[in-house]
């Protein structure tokens, strides 16, 4: 990483806090002053902080659509470049659980939101205090307009040519590229002449995520019923348990979004 970026990250994580208190949940920040510097579509914000903060590292599994909601809607008001965002979770235990939520804008204009946690990876165990960037458990997302894309999902980080027609799909759900948005449901209909099972409930999974993303109500809610009975169905196979995971996960998802 450059060095000027280990100095930013390590300025954003000794800032001072001042308090704002709710139920188990503690929103902490200098002055809690409304910004709504976020921008992304809710579709990205609950995808990935929901996966990455709470279902990743067994954080915080057990957290309900309510709690979630609130912590999403407290980053996306309250998070901006000038001002980092600390959520405190308590939970049973010697350690609450620490988020650090801060944006952090690189010298070519390029804006990454960061999630900074107190989870020791290596420890396998909440620690006391959120360590420095290198030992904690720490995400990056790019900010690109209405977009918010995972590192690994940047375009430029993947081969596209050497992807199958259901990953291409997730791929262009998930990129940096407005432009690709075009082809998700094209790719999605050639992904599901696949005669695969486990192909087909992948690509019938993302063709779910798409319709979250264009608010198509009505075809979310058959979608949803379909896989429930499609997963039911052949629930005996040996590979669907990542597929149901991600399906109770996107449904999950769907509550956040009629909360936001």
């Amino acid at each position: 990483m450059h060095k000027t970026i280990q100095i930013a990250l390590f300025l954003i994580l000794t800032t001072s806090i001042g308090f704002a208190q709710s139920e188990t949940i503690n929103i902490k920040s200098e002055h809690l002053k409304e910004a709504n510097y976020l921008k992304m579509d809710d579709f990205y914000l609950t995808h990935y902080l929901y996966i990455d903060l709470f279902l990743r590292e067994n954080l915080f599994p057990t957290a309900s659509p309510k709690e979630v909601s609130s912590i999403l809607k407290a980053i996306k008001a309250y998070v901006s470049v000038e001002t980092p965002l600390e959520i405190e979770i308590e939970k049973p235990g010697d350690s609450n659980y620490l988020i650090k939520m801060a944006i952090l804008k690189k010298d070519d204009g390029t804006e990454l939101l960061i999630a900074f946690t107190n989870w020791s990876t290596k420890e396998q165990k909440f620690e006391k205090d959120i360590k420095r960037e290198n030992d904690s458990y720490t995400r990056w997302y790019f900010l690109n307009d209405n977009k918010m894309t995972y590192r690994k999902d940047m375009s430029g980080e993947s081969d596209y040519t050497a992807l199958s027609k259901s990953d291409l799909a997730n791929a262009y759900l998930f990129d940096e590229r407005t432009e690709n948005d075009t082809q998700i449901k094209s790719t999605i209909d050639e992904a599901l002449k696949e005669t695969d099972l486990l192909d087909n409930i992948t690509t019938q999974l993302i063709q779910l995520k798409y319709q979250i993303f264009k608010r198509d109500t009505n075809n979310f809610k058959k979608q949803v019923d379909y896989l429930d009975t499609l997963i039911e169905t052949n629930k005996a196979h040996v590979n669907l348990k990542g597929i149901k995971m991600a399906f109770e996960a996107t449904k999950f998802q769907i509550e956040l979004m009629n909360k936001n």
